[in-house]
């Protein structure tokens, strides 16, 4: 077997990216989305069956024949099957919503193939925009972090490109991960994808649901791709990065006037939280305010002004 090399997976790809070239234009040329999205999940799939076992891309296994594979010779599995035998032999059983949206696809593509196509072009970009937004967590996990192909496939990443600037797709997405978004409580902007879609994992580390991918470092990649300080500093404006009242690293930063967070060790306290050091060391280092009572707060020194006063 180790002269064969069919390609299913460079070749799904290829039609997968193929069916983006047609799925915001014409009624008449959306029918090719759905024809080459078809074509190209079905071979990924059977790429799964072929490296468990070659036979199992026949229909019939007993008909399985080293010759007619090399020759391209045989009748391939069908969806059905393929489905099944994904389930029983390769212990992978595909999401419902994946599979839901695959069932539509299958019977809207013999529509297009075999019957008269009627369908509105905004009901069908609907459906293949939902449809990707479950594929594409799909591929990474059970076909990328398998090693079926690399996450730095070329295609991939122009789909992956592609469907960030299509606003359908922008749209089912962020519907998709509306619950988890609300659980954050100030969802940061992602370097990647550029959707406020990001909650930290750790003190290094943060994950986008939106790109549904853990960040790595990300404090430099958010500081490399949305803090300019060099413009800031130039025009005689204040550096937008500031020290962190909690961890001390230059992190911390304003989102948008009232709202802070810190790149670091994460902590979002707004305005109201904040004040100056009113000490006679530091140069108005950021601290928390503290509050004596409900209406009343008392001054604010930083570590380095209480131990000058200490010394004193």
């Amino acid at each position: 077997m180790e002269d064969i090399n069919l390609k299913m997976v460079d070749n799904g790809l290829d039609f997968i990216l193929k069916s983006l070239d047609t799925i915001d234009k014409s009624d008449e040329d959306l029918k090719y989305s759905l024809l080459n999205l078809h074509a190209g999940i079905q071979l990924m799939l059977k790429e799964i069956l072929y490296q468990k076992d070659w036979s199992l891309i026949f229909q019939k296994i007993e008909d399985a024949d080293i010759d007619k594979l090399r020759n391209g010779d045989f009748s391939s599995v069908n969806y059905k099957m393929l489905v099944k035998r994904l389930k029983d032999e390769c212990n992978l059983e595909l999401d419902k919503k994946l599979s839901d949206k695959l069932n539509w696809l299958k019977k809207e593509r013999n529509k297009a193939e075999h019957y008269q196509f009627v369908v509105s072009s905004d009901v069908l970009k609907s459906n293949i925009v939902q449809l990707l937004t479950f594929l594409i967590p799909f591929l990474k996990t059970d076909m990328i972090e398998k090693g079926y192909f690399g996450s730095d496939d070329d295609r991939f990443s122009k789909i992956k490109e592609y469907l960030h600037t299509f606003d359908a797709y922008v749209n089912e997405r962020l519907k998709l991960i509306e619950d988890e978004v609300d659980e954050i409580d100030v969802p940061l902007q992602c370097p990647a994808c550029s959707q406020e879609t990001v909650d930290f994992i750790d003190q290094t580390d943060a994950f986008c649901h939106f790109c549904d991918e853990q960040i790595a470092n990300f404090a430099d990649e958010y500081i490399y791709h949305f803090v300019d300080r060099y413009s800031s500093i130039k025009d005689g404006g204040e550096d937008p990065l500031m020290e962190c009242p909690s961890c001390d690293y230059e992190t911390f930063i304003c989102l948008d006037g009232y709202q802070y967070v810190c790149l670091s060790c994460g902590v979002k306290p707004t305005q109201d939280d904040l004040t100056t050091c009113s000490g006679p060391v530091c140069a108005e280092k950021i601290v928390y305010r503290r509050q004596s009572s409900e209406d009343e707060y008392e001054p604010s020194f930083c570590e380095l002004c209480l131990d000058y006063f200490k010394n004193a």
